[in-house]
């Protein structure tokens, strides 16, 4: 975990409210949704840390943004950490959460990383599959990166399984070097 005392409180204020209120499954699931987007719109993020733009701005804007999609619990937490001027700690923060949500619950967190959106069937055969592999309750986060070509990267805990074209042409490309 991070060793920021700030990121490390926003990161417990949150967890202990969700774990009060029983609904860490679906702000862990937000977060993940919120941390996507400021990974993939750069103007997300430059947005959030535009000193030119009021506190009142972009909570407004977050609101409309997010508004029923996300619990009252997520958005008046967003609302804190941008009163407080900690927008820029955000991505920390959420990982911060993330490790306190894994740990509150021996369940492990994999990435799973595809070149397009995976159904949501899909997202369910794997962590169960991800589950009986690895004997921990897996909790899947998909992200998207269309470089990969296709297949899939699974990251879980310390482990990199690549099974994507991408990798698989370097592969091919670096057994022809040997041969010629």
């Amino acid at each position: 975990m991070g060793s920021d005392p700030v990121v490390k409180g926003y990161a417990e204020a949150l967890f202990q409210v969700v774990q009060a209120e029983e609904v860490l499954d679906r702000v862990e699931e937000e977060l993940t949704r919120l941390k996507n987007a400021l990974e993939t719109n750069p103007e997300v993020k430059e947005f959030l840390s535009n000193l030119q733009i009021s506190p009142e701005g972009k909570k407004s804007a977050l609101s409309q943004i997010f508004g029923e999609k996300v619990s009252t619990i997520t958005l008046n937490w967003l609302n804190l950490v941008i009163d407080q001027g900690r927008q820029r700690k955000l991505p920390n923060i959420i990982e911060t959460f993330f490790t306190l949500a894994q740990e509150s619950r021996e369940k492990v967190t994999a990435e799973v990383i595809t070149s397009v959106p995976l159904t949501e069937d899909l997202v369910q055969r794997l962590e169960k599959e991800l589950s009986k592999a690895s004997k921990k309750q897996v909790f899947l986060k998909p992200m998207i990166d269309e470089s990969i070509l296709g297949g899939v990267i699974v990251k879980i805990e310390n482990k990199i399984i690549d099974g994507s074209v991408k990798h698989r042409l370097e592969e091919i490309k670096q057994e022809m070097v040997k041969t010629y």
